[in-house]
């Protein structure tokens, strides 16, 4: 593929919800087949849950087909212990040293409990699953172009872009973001996946980074600057428009949560995109010839086209009795369907996300189409 026509794959996240690019990728992945588009995906650029995707993607781009069906089936075979600890007694350490941390005041300088969750089993998950080691031999050998995975620094508030690539882009630094140039591995994605209170944060050199959607304000530069002309973008949330509702009670903890984790996690894209639309739009109004560095980018969003907390809501049975405990605590099974969705990490779950991940492509056949075209 030319530069002209090289495509950047955006990986949105939001914890479980990531399934549903599993579904979309495998989709996408046929679709180029029948193109006969060896690699459709030469920038891999992945935020929090969607970094797991780049990562697994980047480690295997030599061969995409067999790595999206690789990654469909990590996904729909996935259980909750195998991101986080879900045993009683962990669950009881963590909440009990919390509350002692919360109590003591300043009498305990030294605070331990950094989330709610324990996530050790996520890091062997990936450790045994992506192997981030083959990164550098797929840029090496051509068979990738760029990797970049964002996370949030907790010292500076930084959002931080962390790539590998065969160009000559060095680190960069611009208002409240910035780009590191080094190897991708696990305690990258780590970092990029620790949904805020939830998921520890994880410690990248001196520093302890967290979910790679906080304060990243630009989601669609980086793979930009890395070298796609184009970008195919797959988030988690339907489009919604802005609608206003009747009165309603009082918000419990949950809704407030599920708000707040929305508008971090989810809402990013959305307003680049809006951005990126805007500079287009301008620059079809520039006269040929005139001095801008600036080129147009299409862009093509894949986005669920149902209510992922919906389906959340309908599936929370399945989820391990101390997780459905420690949700109930904070509101109605409707008020937490949305937060349920982060961490619903179970088959049942995944494979509806997958199966509408992959539905929702193939609509959209004739767009991928056209933006490969």
């Amino acid at each position: 593929m030319t530069e002209e026509g090289r495509v950047g794959l955006v990986l949105t996240g939001g914890g479980a919800r990531a399934a549903y690019q599993a579904g979309a990728l495998r989709g996408i992945s046929e679709i180029c087949q029948d193109l006969r588009i060896q690699q459709p995906f030469p920038v891999i650029s992945g935020m929090s849950a969607g970094a797991i995707n780049a990562s697994f993607l980047a480690a295997r781009a030599d061969d995409i087909p067999s790595a999206c069906a690789q990654l469909s089936d990590l996904w729909g075979e996935l259980r909750t212990q195998r991101v986080v600890n879900v045993g009683v007694t962990s669950l009881f350490r963590i909440a009990l040293g919390l509350g002692i941390e919360l109590l003591s005041g300043n009498l305990m300088r030294k605070k331990n409990i950094r989330a709610l969750l324990d996530t050790s089993p996520l890091r062997e998950l990936l450790q045994n699953h992506v192997g981030f080691e083959r990164i550098s031999e797929q840029i090496d050998k051509g068979a990738l172009y760029s990797l970049a995975v964002t996370a949030a620094n907790y010292s500076d508030g930084q959002s931080v872009t962390f790539f590998q690539t065969q160009s000559f882009v060095r680190s960069w630094k611009r208002t409240r973001r910035a780009g590191r140039l080094e190897n991708i591995t696990c305690e990258h994605v780590m970092a990029s996946t620790a949904i805020p209170l939830l998921f520890p944060p994880a410690k990248l050199g001196d520093h302890y980074f967290g979910d790679g959607s906080l304060r990243n304000y630009a989601p669609l530069s980086a793979p930009i600057r890395l070298g796609a002309s184009k970008l195919l973008v797959i988030g988690v949330r339907k489009s919604q428009s802005l609608q206003f509702t009747e009165a309603a009670p009082n918000p419990s903890p949950g809704r407030i949560l599920t708000v707040l984790l929305n508008s971090i996690l989810l809402d990013s894209v959305d307003v680049d995109y809006e951005r990126l639309t805007r500079i287009n739009h301008t620059l079809q109004h520039i006269r040929p010839g005139a001095n801008t560095t600036l080129k147009p980018v299409d862009v093509c969003i894949v986005r669920p086209s149902e209510d992922i907390g919906v389906i959340a809501a309908e599936e929370l049975d399945a989820m391990p009795r101390t997780l459905r405990h420690l949700l109930s605590g904070l509101g109605s099974s409707k008020e937490t369907a949305d937060l349920a969705s982060y961490l619903l990490f179970e088959s049942r779950f995944t494979r509806r996300l997958i199966d509408l991940g992959y539905k929702d492509v193939m609509a959209r056949k004739e767009d991928i189409i056209r933006l490969y075209s």
